[in-house]
């Protein structure tokens, strides 16, 4: 699903054309500034809102590397405002807000504060509250309280790039490992990886690996050793599993367990469980397997 965003930048403004133009191309995002704040309007895609706006940031990053996004810009709208957006009077307005008008079904919002003498309201919520009347924008916006978690999680630098192995054959499940993450760990994960550092790209971003517990494990393997810097597995059966992954240079003398060509996903992780300290590599079948760097663990979390 679409979702549209306003965040509250620096780094860059509408003075930096260079800037302008590669947020444009890439992610059909526009640079503004208003009331002295620079701001950037884009769109992301998700199964959550909370997704879509960290696919967005980190596609914004991508583009723009030296851009830092602050925060979610609130969107608060008066009366004016909210007649502008409508089409509709003042007047209209109004009475709207009064209850005179359209008072069927769910009151008008409440206003989120004053402004001098006038009160403000969410342009979400009043968006939301006009999609029954047939009078919304037609965009979808985060709700109060996903715009909390999506402020946490920029508060925290928090911006992640999912990847995969080549093979296509195991979406599906992959799919399931992404939806419950979105579902039951975003608060808790997003805070997990705050703390993190050896995880990120050039961006920024952490990187996670996701993978179906049955797909197999060579194929992972060879797609985690292809980064310079650590990454984070995630997967899900019983239970979501994160695990931290590195092929940095093994520090001291450390135990090689050879993992089977036949394994699965689930199959290495057992064995990661049952040798916390060692570090990993295929069972060599050709000169191929034997160049790959062994992969240890670093940190694991379970829920």
């Amino acid at each position: 699903m679409d979702y549209d965003f306003t965040f509250v930048i620096s780094g860059v403004d509408v003075d930096d054309q260079a800037a302008v133009d590669a947020l444009l191309d890439t992610c059909d995002a526009l640079l503004a500034r208003a009331g002295g704040v620079d701001l950037l309007s884009i769109t992301g895609s998700g199964g959550s809102a909370v997704e879509a706006a960290l696919n967005a940031v980190s596609a914004a990053r991508d583009a723009v590397p030296r851009l830092r996004v602050r925060r979610l810009d609130r969107d608060l709208v008066g009366v004016h405002e909210i007649a502008e957006r409508t089409g509709r009077t003042r007047q209209n307005v109004s009475q709207w807000i009064a209850g005179e008008r359209k008072a069927q079904g769910t009151p008008f919002p409440a206003a989120e504060g004053t402004v001098g003498r006038s009160q403000a309201w969410l342009w979400s919520e009043v968006n939301e509250w006009l999609t029954a009347h047939g009078l919304d924008d037609g965009a979808a916006y985060p709700t109060r309280d996903e715009m909390a978690e999506i402020d946490v999680a920029l508060a925290n630098s928090v911006t992640l790039t999912f990847t995969t192995a080549d093979n296509p054959a195991f979406q599906a499940g992959r799919d399931r490992v992404l939806e419950e993450l979105r579902n039951k760990h975003i608060p808790g994960f997003m805070q997990f990886l705050s703390g993190l550092d050896h995880t990120t790209d050039e961006s920024g971003a952490h990187v996670l690996v996701v993978a179906d517990q049955e797909e197999p494990a060579r194929g992972v393997m060879e797609h985690v050793s292809s980064f310079s810097h650590d990454v984070i597995l995630i997967t899900a059966n019983e239970q979501f599993m994160a695990t931290v992954l590195s092929t940095r240079a093994l520090r001291g003398p450390r135990k090689i367990v050879a993992v089977p060509q036949s394994a699965t996903v689930g199959d290495w992780l057992r064995l990661v469980q049952e040798n916390p300290q060692a570090a990993f590599a295929l069972e060599s079948s050709d000169v191929a397997d034997e160049e790959l760097v062994p992969i240890q663990r670093r940190l694991a979390i379970a829920a």
